[in-house]
């Protein structure tokens, strides 16, 4: 009997990279590179992506080795963001389509390529929202993790003094989204924060908060996300924050630095989760501050007791100043990658590499003009990672070792004869792979199988658990797919020999033309749970709003809202952790006894509904469903009113100062744009805004072309209906400022003054004294009847001298 023969095609140790060979378009940008320890450089490629050009210079996403050479590039129209490979050997890029006004960053297409650098498939938010341009993860099970912003209408004059009553804020929004690319999870920041909260406290007409950097898969499922002020992590399970590191509701103690200085280290651009347990985190320097440099950050966390240690750390000398974008990757040999992102003509590097603290490699753009947004090194293309064992002539009854694969198999039918079997083990996840029910937590490993004169091959497959580096092996899970890349897993029998440290799985294999099939390994995911939605405020729907996406805020409990019966209706909601669908009933009836919509599956969020009539209350209920199985129904509420605007500021008697800002304030529940004129004497004066966004205030200063008088009236009408329109109930004034005339003033027998007050067109005055007209002290906020007042000094006594100051608001 001939025996058997072991064939080893192991991966290549060093850089494997395909190489472009044509030559490059002019306005590629060009880079300079210094190397200064060539044998302590990483293995792979540069991953790049133009993210602010310079004059002459294009967007683009380049695969480079490490002289500066393109491997691979593309031109695109805009900003490119994020561009790096996948757990899966794909490639990603986040297309820029808008960029965003009240932030930093953009709404983005996010672009998916195979190892061939061909489109597989173009990623966007669901429910409404649109993708913006920060980070982008696809998970080793398939299902991808990306962030946006939407837009919310507050009245911050409720908030903080001075605040706009049309205030617009914004919020992030996190989704996860599954193979079929519906919303499985979705957490928005304004469902789990007030607007009175400690951070919103501008007076500006849009405020920018939750700027979201990067999120990411924890080892326990839940997730993890950043901003430039704090990292939290967010249950997947509920959407609960489970704790504050950094920022102003900072949980955690700090070892290794002061507690300022650990605050600091946390307000950081880009975070990940190190294999030992670690985060790495890029912090970056200040802007403004010309010394400040950007630095890296190692620490260790103990999540249980709030303490994060620092366990290393690294500050460029000279220092790098990269104010914003930037990131920090941990190599296979310890070595750390940074892109530094930065600003033009002020971050003087691209990328760095470190061994330790010792720079081994740096790239830099020779225009300091041109930022990439984040820089990556990944060994390139996949198949040079795979390590690959063909074993001849496998027989019943027989174990076979596949070497440096750490796979063995043990053959009880099917095999016999002349015949080659090979096994190829890559350090990346499935390429999209599909499950039954819950989506398991995977493993960036897969082991895939190829038969030469083998019909069926049945046996026990088993994985070295020290070779693969499983962590926890008891509770990992063999799943197997008939044909490699493409259709369902299945969980397999598995079973753990800590003996033998193998983990095992009994397996009868039929061969797909010459393809055996794929194995991966899997951890079970947080178990869903079936939470009834947080339901959102009712709306009349605002058709397709591509860009800017204006959401509507959380409802407030057993409130019933109007909507124009005229408009379509917008139903929406958020889910409590995970949904794989909904339900949702409308009704004439709080019991729902019976029915005018009736919706048993969808997997949006929203509904709109046009089959609404007039001045009819009705009631609505949504619930989740998952794979925990049915919540119990949210109730909601609305009322339908016919088209209307109610003007409720300036509405009668006001008196507005010319020179002075004031908001023009009313309610409507109208689509349209809306006009708003000023008339005196039922006359008009002049057209104040024309086809301005109906949103319920609008600031104007009365100029000092306006002639004072006190029969003012304001008008706000509809641009398509001019009869749809409110006027003030009752004329305002416009004046000049108001001056304050003391009357008539009287000593009493104790020697208090009492004077008259006379300053029309206020509403108060401030009274204040002295005795030595330097030190002057606030007596009274006095209100004013009709302009006037009278007003006692009970503090004045016979002896000193006393001067009185009068003061308008």
């Amino acid at each position: 009997m001939k025996h058997p023969t072991t064939c080893i095609l192991a991966a290549l140790a060093g850089l494997l990279c395909f190489r472009a060979s044509a030559q490059l378009p002019a306005d590629f940008p060009t880079l300079t590179v210094t190397t200064n320890y060539p044998a302590a450089v990483a293995d792979g490629c540069i991953f790049q992506g133009v993210s602010l050009p310079a004059p002459g210079v294009g967007y683009y996403a380049m695969v480079l080795t490490n002289d500066g050479t393109p491997v691979w590039y593309q031109k695109l129209t805009n900003a490119c963001w994020d561009f790096k490979v996948l757990p899966n050997g794909y490639l990603h890029y986040a297309q820029q389509i808008h960029a965003l006004s009240y932030t930093g960053g953009g709404d983005v297409v996010h672009q998916i390529l195979d190892q061939n650098y061909s489109p597989k498939e173009t990623i966007q938010a669901g429910n409404g929202y649109v993708a913006e341009a920060h980070d982008f993860q696809m998970l080793p099970n398939g299902d991808v993790l990306l962030i946006g912003y939407y837009l919310s209408q507050v009245d911050m004059s409720q908030v903080v003094p001075g605040g706009n009553p049309a205030a617009i804020v914004s919020g992030a929004v996190i989704q996860e989204l599954d193979a079929q690319r519906h919303v499985v999870f979705q957490w928005r920041a304004w469902d789990h924060y007030p607007f009175t909260s400690q951070w919103v406290n501008s007076t500006a007409s849009v405020i920018s908060e939750f700027h979201l950097n990067c999120v990411f898969l924890d080892t326990d499922g839940n997730l993890v996300v950043s901003t430039p002020d704090w990292v939290k992590k967010i249950s997947r399970q509920t959407g609960a924050i489970l704790w504050h590191l950094g920022g102003v509701e900072n949980q955690f103690t700090f070892v290794g630095v002061s507690q300022q200085e650990g605050i600091r280290d946390f307000q950081s651009h880009d975070i990940n989760r190190l294999p030992n347990g670690d985060v790495l985190l890029y912090n970056n320097s200040q802007f403004g501050q010309t010394a400040s440099t950007s630095r890296i950050q190692e620490y260790a966390l103990d999540e249980t007791n709030k303490i994060a240690t620092r366990i290393w750390t690294y500050t460029p000398n000279p220092g790098i100043s990269g104010p914003f974008q930037g990131s920090a990757q941990r190599m296979a040999n310890g070595n750390t990658f940074i892109g530094w992102g930065g600003l033009p003509d002020i971050t003087t590097a691209a990328c760095t590499e470190v061994a330790g603290t010792n720079v081994v490699f740096q790239m830099k753009f020779d225009d300091t003009n041109v930022v990439s947004y984040r820089s990556f090194r990944f060994p390139y293309p996949p198949e040079s990672q795979a390590t690959t064992v063909s074993v001849l002539e496998l027989a019943n009854g027989n174990s076979y070792s596949f070497g440096q694969t750490g796979v063995s198999i043990d053959v009880q039918n099917g095999a016999g004869g002349y015949n080659i079997l090979t096994v190829t083990r890559s350090p990346y996840a499935p390429v999209y792979p599909l499950f039954q029910g819950k989506e398991p937590r995977v493993l960036p490993v897969r082991v895939s199988l190829t038969e030469n004169a083998i019909v069926t091959l049945g046996g026990v497959i088993n994985f070295d658990a020290q070779s693969f580096g499983f962590s926890d092996p008891t509770n990992l899970t063999v799943y197997y797919r008939q044909t490699t890349g493409q259709g369902l897993f299945l969980p397999q029998s598995t079973t753990y020999n800590p003996v033998t440290q193998k983990l095992s799985a009994a397996v009868t294999l039929t061969t797909q033309g010459n393809d055996f099939g794929e194995f991966i390994f899997c951890y079970p995911d947080i178990p869903d749970v079936p939470y009834p939605p947080l339901l959102d405020q009712v709306e009349n729907y605002p058709g397709i709003q591509p860009y800017d996406v204006v959401a509507p805020v959380l409802a407030t409990t057993g409130n019933t809202y109007s909507v124009n019966h005229a408009l379509p209706v917008l139903l929406s909601w958020s889910p409590k952790g995970f949904a794989r669908s909904y339900q949702l009933q409308i009704s004439t009836n709080a019991d729902f006894s019976s029915n005018l919509v009736s919706v048993s599956y969808q997997t949006d969020a929203y509904y709109v509904w046009n089959g609404a009539a007039p001045n009819t209350t009705y009631y609505y209920r949504a619930k989740t469903i998952n794979e925990g199985g049915a919540s119990d129904w949210s109730d909601g509420a609305f009322q339908t009113v016919p088209p209307f605007i109610s003007l409720t500021f300036p509405n009668g008697g006001e008196a507005l100062q010319r020179g002075v800002q004031y908001f023009i304030r009313w309610s409507d529940d109208l689509a349209e744009n809306i006009n708003i004129d000023l008339y005196k004497s039922g006359a008009l004066v002049k057209n104040i805004a024309a086809n301005v966004p109906s949103n319920g205030a609008y600031e104007w200063q009365p100029g000092f072309d306006i002639v004072p008088g006190s029969d003012y009236s304001i008008q706000v009408s509809s641009t398509t209906n001019a009869a749809l329109s409110a006027l003030s109930q009752a004329p305002f004034s416009i004046i000049d400022a108001p001056t304050v005339t003391p009357g008539s003033v009287t000593i009493l027998p104790d020697g208090k003054v009492q004077f008259a007050i006379a300053c029309p067109g206020a509403t108060q005055v401030s009274v204040l004294s002295s005795t030595n007209l330097s030190d002057w002290q606030l007596l009274q906020i006095l209100p004013l009847d009709s302009g006037g007042a009278s007003f006692t000094d009970n503090t004045a006594t016979n002896s000193p001298a006393l001067f009185y100051r009068l003061r308008v608001p």
